[in-house]
């Protein structure tokens, strides 16, 4: 318990910092940058739906929303091909997630690694890399 209360707090709080912080910056949610920020680092900047989803740890029916938003602001466009559907970041896309980037890197800085040390930040890889595998669905 010693471990786990501290944990969870940070597993409640920190998503919501992190929200409110690129609201007010930058207009999006912490989904949406998530979204974004998962496009911009898939080949060509698209994924198929399911893989965005699962990328994101969404429903696809949040993904849909959340898609069908973004794309009307110019960030993304929606595109099947047969029975596949994907989702592809635009450039105005890139340069909206460039922009709201800086702010999002800095307020994680603030809030997390600022209070760490070198030695801590290891320690927490370590102990993140051995959780989260059992995160996955098929776990």
């Amino acid at each position: 318990m010693a471990a786990w209360l501290p944990l969870i707090h940070v597993a409640m709080r920190l998503p919501a910092k992190l929200d409110t912080q690129l609201r007010a910056d930058a207009g999006i949610t912490h989904y949406e940058f998530m979204v974004l920020a998962q496009l911009s680092q898939a080949p060509d900047r698209t994924l198929g739906l399911s893989a965005l989803a699962e990328a994101a740890n969404s429903s696809p029916s949040r993904l849909s929303h959340v898609l069908r938003k973004l794309g009307e602001r110019g960030w993304l466009v929606r595109r099947a091909e047969g029975r596949s559907a994907y989702a592809e970041l635009t450039d105005e896309g890139f340069a909206a997630l460039d922009g709201a980037a800086r702010g999002h890197v800095e307020e994680v800085r603030r809030l997390v690694f600022d209070h760490l040390t070198a030695r801590d930040v290891t320690a927490l890889r370590a102990a993140l890399s051995k959780i989260t595998p059992g995160l996955g669905d098929d776990a």
